[in-house]
């Protein structure tokens, strides 16, 4: 039996999750630790109660005896190395939920803990894995060769707008050079060109909820919608299958490069130009502990 624990209760996907993986074969949510970053006290304990979770902890490092993997879901981006440290150091592989980190230096700590420990780190975006994307990588050969992709999706810049990114990475990988803002018309748009010429535009925070794709290849326009409904259980059952030590190809660098985007973006946006990614400063990024007090107010006021 996998025993996975819950860090952080903050949004909704601790109870989505939840009810996916105890609904796995050979899956159980067993344990679970709550910053209080976004609830009040004496939440866990209701959770634990409405979800049939046995071990509410009062210290994280509390939870590493009865688990063999953690699942971090908390909404302040800057404590998710934090959170992650004892079970990496212990060998627990960690699931780390969008954005997994916002800051430049905290990708290079989680890249150079994963070095070495060896301990897995997955997460990101679950739309990477959407179905409608799984089925374009299949038929490639009838696409042709992609010149251009255009994505776009919903929610604000960077918390949300992760998902439009990792959702095209999903489509076109990694290996972007340098990100160009290019305008605002109640949308953000930004161009990522990568090493090899290819360019993918991303249009960021459109004000309806939906995801979209349109490529541009030798064999024409292909356009399609995105059904976020229809994902969760891939991106949950290949976190299940890192925990057996089965091989799901998931490169850590991946979702990592995302966050660099949209950091590079944010100073294309402030300076104009190129900003290459190699060259984005170690102390940029997004402010997670601003971030997450604005969720928490708005939580507090029913939002």
């Amino acid at each position: 039996m996998v025993q996975i624990g819950l860090v952080d209760l903050d949004t909704s996907h601790p109870k989505t999750f939840t009810k996916i993986l105890n609904a796995t074969p050979g899956v159980k949510v067993n344990a679970l630790w709550d910053g209080r970053d976004v609830w009040p006290e004496g939440y866990d304990d209701r959770f634990a109660k409405e979800n049939d979770i046995p071990h509410v902890c009062k210290r994280l490092e509390d939870m590493i005896e009865h688990v063999d993997a953690v699942m971090i879901h908390g909404v302040n981006w800057d404590k998710h190395v934090d959170r992650a440290y004892p079970f990496i150091v212990a060998g627990k592989p960690v699931l780390i939920d969008k954005p997994m980190v916002g800051k430049v230096r905290d990708i290079y700590t989680l890249l150079e803990l994963h070095a070495t420990h060896g301990t897995p780190i997955y997460g990101g975006s679950a739309l990477r894995y959407a179905q409608e994307i799984t089925a374009l990588r299949a038929q490639a050969d009838r696409v042709g060769e992609v010149s251009t992709a255009i994505v776009t999706g919903p929610g604000d810049f960077f918390s949300y707008g992760i998902h439009t990114t990792e959702l095209a990475q999903g489509m076109v990988g990694t290996g972007a050079n340098y990100v160009e803002y290019i305008a605002e018309n109640k949308s953000a748009f930004v161009a990522v060109t990568y090493h090899n010429g290819f360019v993918l535009m991303l249009q960021l925070q459109q004000p309806f909820q939906e995801w979209s794709v349109c490529l541009y290849s030798s064999t024409g326009m292909h356009t399609m919608r995105i059904d976020p409904t229809r994902m969760y259980e891939t991106f949950l059952q290949n976190f299940v299958d890192i925990v057996n030590h089965k091989d799901t190809s998931f490169s850590l660098e991946a979702p990592l490069e995302a966050v660099k985007i949209h950091i590079a973006a944010k100073l294309s946006r402030q300076h104009g130009g190129r900003i290459y990614l190699s060259e984005v400063p170690a102390e940029e990024g997004f402010d997670g502990a601003a971030y997450a007090a604005e969720y928490a107010a708005a939580k507090r006021r029913g939002a």
